[in-house]
């Protein structure tokens, strides 16, 4: 324990890796919708950082930049980059590599933070980017006590660098109506951790996407203007003499829309009807890997419009079960079709499984009488 005079913090102005969007030293997020470009999109922003062209503090000055990738190959990658603008020499994959097996594999933020600061020392990169941010994380990624103290030590690690991480993530499968932050897939901890968050999404009327912000903790959103942007096909020559086709992201200045104000649409040949409290459960259980601690939906659902009754009356008509560890712990609402592992637990509607006696489970469910 320290105790320390505020009189002592220093107070900086904030600097900007892109102007508006991407703080210095900071954890960002990138989500969207699978599809939207948001790949396309981080890369683009790496290649005009390697070159010096990226609006903000570091225009005119190339910067390294350390680069995760999970989802694409190595190949369509590079490519894309390439067709991006940047310089392959200020680009630099990092992965994991254990004994003398070639592949590597993600690196993992409870692993293998020391050995990216060491990487960080070496290079002096403006920006970190993992492409997918989930491949780096480990445990239940919709249990905030699993992810906020990964997410922590990411931020831990961008404040004493002073490098951008910027995370890819995803939109939940249901968005239509949602606040972009709500709409963000997994914990909570994602839309809460995170100091910066950018979402894209697409304008299915102009045919094109949009960039909005939809979190900062240093500017105002709503002052910040939403970017529209296309993907188009581009051509890049091959080592095999042939050429490689990948996307290459095309500006096309400001928006005259924005992400949130998109969310509220009604897909285009789809009518919009109320949903019911059991509809928004069985989506929301989905969204979260099948399981969610009981209190989160709760909450969440009351945010979504719906009281605690209704969402109890939902679950039976969902067939959404409830669920504990251990003695100790708290409940878990989950749906049935996605059963804990090694369990076939009781449930209120019917106080244990009729196919197994309850002193044969390994861990307690609710049964009549429980308030779960």
């Amino acid at each position: 324990m320290r105790t320390r005079s505020l009189r002592d913090i220093k107070i900086l102005p904030t600097r900007y890796l892109w102007t508006d969007y991407l703080p210095f030293g900071e954890v960002a997020l990138l989500v969207g919708k699978p599809g939207v470009g948001k790949s396309t999109l981080a890369s683009a922003l790496a290649a005009q950082l390697t070159v010096g062209q990226l609006d903000g503090d570091c225009k005119g000055e190339p910067r390294h930049v350390l680069y995760s990738i999970t989802e694409d190959s190595e190949s369509t990658f590079k490519a894309r980059f390439i067709a991006a603008g940047g310089d392959v020499d200020y680009l630099h994959l990092v992965d994991v590599v254990h004994g003398v097996v070639a592949a590597g594999s993600p690196l993992l933020v409870n692993v293998d933070l020391d050995a990216v600061r060491a990487e960080i020392e070496v290079w002096n990169p403006a920006l970190l980017v993992l492409d997918a941010l989930n491949s780096s994380l480990v445990g239940q990624l919709n249990d905030n006590s699993s992810v906020r103290p990964q997410l922590e030590r990411l931020k831990s690690l961008a404040h004493a660098t002073s490098t951008t991480v910027l995370g890819v993530g995803h939109f939940k499968k249901s968005t239509v109506g949602i606040d972009p932050v709500d709409a963000i897939g997994g914990a909570g901890a994602y839309g809460q951790v995170v100091r910066q968050a950018l979402a894209c999404a697409a304008d299915e009327e102009a045919g094109t996407a949009v960039l909005s912000l939809i979190k900062s903790n240093v500017r105002s959103v709503a002052d910040t203007q939403s970017l529209a942007f296309r993907t188009d096909e581009v051509l890049v020559d091959s080592d095999d003499g042939s050429t490689a086709r990948v996307g290459g992201l095309t500006w096309l200045g400001e928006a005259s829309t924005s992400v949130r104000e998109l969310l509220q649409r009604t897909p285009q040949g789809g009518k919009k009807r109320p949903q019911t409290a059991a509809e928004w459960l069985v989506g929301y259980l989905a969204d979260h890997d099948g399981m969610v601690r009981q209190p989160e939906v709760l909450i969440d659902g009351a945010m979504a419009g719906f009281s605690t009754d209704a969402l109890k009356r939902a679950k039976v008509k969902a067939n959404v079960r409830s669920y504990k560890p251990d003695y100790d712990g708290g409940w878990f609402w989950y749906q049935a079709s996605s059963e804990p592992e090694g369990s076939t637990g009781g449930s209120e509607e019917s106080g244990t499984d009729a196919s197994r006696p309850l002193h044969s489970l390994g861990a307690p469910f609710d049964s009549d009488g429980d308030t779960a």
